[in-house]
């Protein structure tokens, strides 16, 4: 048995050596062996396309400037506790990108207004969280507090857009 297995060790050593050192060796590098795998139509293509234009004109980049002028930017900090808001009411011009920075004084509490899709992370105190959203008709609308029976103990506000 120790027999077969030495003469079986010997043929695979010999079938590797053989096999070692009768394969071609080159001494091309990387970047030739890439170069001549890309097809001759690919690498004339490439090197013939067009530059890009710019998606992005001056002008179009001022009136994005200009327009993001008009809309203003208000961010209001907003605290939460049982079972109430401060501040109970906020103003903002139709059309205003409104951030609203929410912490909780007490208890796990959010601030949630659902006709803007504009609602926060559940937080407890001492982890803040924000929301962001555009203001984009004008109204009254009840910003809440989601969690259990909040809304329904008193925990609203008024989110005004003139």
């Amino acid at each position: 048995m120790k027999n077969f297995l030495l003469i079986t060790i010997l043929i695979a050593v010999a079938g590797g050596a053989w096999f070692f050192l009768t394969s071609p060796t080159t001494d091309t590098s990387v970047e030739e062996t890439v170069d001549d795998q890309i097809p001759e139509a690919v690498t004339d293509e490439r090197e013939s396309a067009p530059e890009a234009e710019s998606i992005t004109t001056e002008e179009e980049l001022t009136v994005t400037t200009e327009e993001a002028a008009d809309a203003a930017a208000v961010v209001f900090t907003v605290t939460g506790k049982n079972f109430e808001y401060t501040p109970s009411e906020i103003r903002v011009q139709e059309g205003d990108t409104v951030t609203i920075n929410f912490e909780s004084e007490a208890g796990f509490h959010d601030w949630v207004v659902d006709e803007f899709n504009a609602a926060t992370e559940k937080v407890r105190p001492g982890t803040p969280t924000s929301v962001t959203f555009v203001a984009s008709a004008a109204g009254t609308y009840e910003y809440y507090c989601s969690v259990g029976s909040h809304r329904a103990q008193g925990m609203v506000g008024n989110l005004i857009v003139e």
